[in-house]
Parts: C-alpha cells; structure tokens; sequence
C-alpha cells in the first residue's frame, strides 16, 4: 500500500506547470560593503576626511507582487515588483567617529533609512514533486530604483549647539540582476503557498551631498558605488490558473 501511496504523490498534478499570479514578504539580509559598518577609530581622523565604503545597513523587509505564465510543461515567462527599506546600524561608532574628528563635547546621529525598488522580468522554471509540492526557480533581469539615508550629526561644544552636519539622502537607477528557487505546496485546486529564497544585485552610483561641514576631517562621503545585494527570505500565497 505504502508504494502505491508514493507513485500517486508522483503524478504530476498537469502536464503543464501552472501559471500564477502572488504577493508576499519577508525578510531581506544585505551583503557585501553595503550590510558591514565600521568601528569608531577608523571613522576618526583630523587631518582629511575618510571615505567610508560601508553602508551600515541592517536586515530590512520587503514586500512583492509577482506572476507568471507557462508556455511549455516546464517554462514560463514572468515579472517580479518589489520594495524593501533597510534601517542603519552603527550609530554610535558615527557619532564617536565625528565626535572625535570634530573634537567636540557631544554628537548624536540620526539617519533615515535605504529603500529599494526593482521591477525584473525573467524566465521561470517549475518541476512537480508530488502531488502537493513542486519546484521553481528563475533567472531575472531588470531595473532597480534606491534610495540612501539622510544622515544628519547634531553636535554639542562648549555647552551650545553648532549647526548639524548632514549626509543628504541620493537616488539613483541602474540595471538588476536575480536569481531565485523555492518550494510551492498546493493548499487547494487554486491557492498555493511558496516558500522563496532570492538574490538580487544591483550597483547604483550615487552622487552624495554634504550640508553643515567647516572642517576637513572625519568621515565625508560624496559618492557611493558599492553592490547593494540582498539575499531575500519569503513566504507568499498565489493563485494558481490550471490549464485546460
């Protein structure tokens, strides 16, 4: 009985894959330069300024709409749209890095957050397991819209405020590219849930504004051009259309 079970769960539900159309979310882990911060005393310097390549961003959410339509048994063509906004760690090594730089009594840091937006279509592949459980994956090129933190540094001397210095927030698009797999369960005829590991790179080059500075020293950063990579975690619901 117990090999009869296991040859039904074999069966392809269709002898084609199904095409879909889903939203979901989850959890998005930056990589390279871009998730790495630096330690205060490298941040400190009172003769030039330093050109900090990190990006000091933290695991972010993210949400996505996504759909795609099967032409053969195995694949299709699809497009993903996708949002996700990383806040910054590190903080207190920024505000002890100027404070040391400036050489003055207090700073406290306050930054605003990266948001990420990309738009990739792409080619889709899909295999069944079982009955219940299938296998998809997809290669994606597109484009990817980001945006960089404000960060601005109060500062206390002397018991009064000077003014702030300001990190201005850059915008800036280029090319994506992804790579995603995952793991489809059937609940019913039409609904399914995927659970999804994605990679997505992109490269932007920001020009980076700087507001408040009368000195040459601490970290400035004027332009960024480092991978903004993240490695994305998911769990959506899609509908399924069967093909007749």
């Amino acid at each position: 009985m117990f090999k009869y079970f296991l040859l039904l769960m074999l069966v392809p539900v269709s002898s084609f894959a199904q095409s879909f159309v889903e939203l979901g979310g989850g959890l998005s882990l930056p990589t390279g330069n871009w998730g790495k911060s630096s330690t205060a005393s490298s941040l400190m310097s009172i003769e030039g300024t330093i050109n900090d390549p990190h990006g000091y961003a933290k695991t972010g959410g993210f949400g996505y709409a996504e759909g795609a339509w099967f032409f053969s048994k195995h694949f299709g063509v699809g497009l993903m749209f996708r949002y996700g906004t990383y806040s910054l760690k590190g903080l207190d090594s920024l505000s002890q890095g100027y404070e040391e730089s400036f050489d003055v009594d207090t700073t406290k840091t306050y930054a605003t957050h990266y948001t990420m937006w990309s738009v990739t279509p792409g080619l889709y592949y899909a295999a069944a397991l079982s009955r219940k459980f299938s296998f998809m994956a997809k290669a994606m090129v597109g484009v990817v819209h980001a945006t960089t933190p404000q960060i601005t540094v109060n500062i206390i001397d002397g018991g009064v405020p000077d003014p702030p210095v300001i990190q201005e927030s850059a915008s800036a698009t280029t090319v994506a590219f992804g790579l995603g797999a995952g793991l489809r369960y059937s609940l019913v005829r039409c609904v399914a849930l995927d659970l999804k590991v994605d990679y997505l790179y992109a490269k932007p080059d920001f020009t980076i504004g700087n507001e408040g500075r009368n000195n040459n020293a601490g970290r400035e950063v004027n332009t960024y051009n480092q991978p903004m990579a993240p490695i994305d975690f998911s769990l959506g619901v899609a509908y399924l259309f069967t093909h007749k």
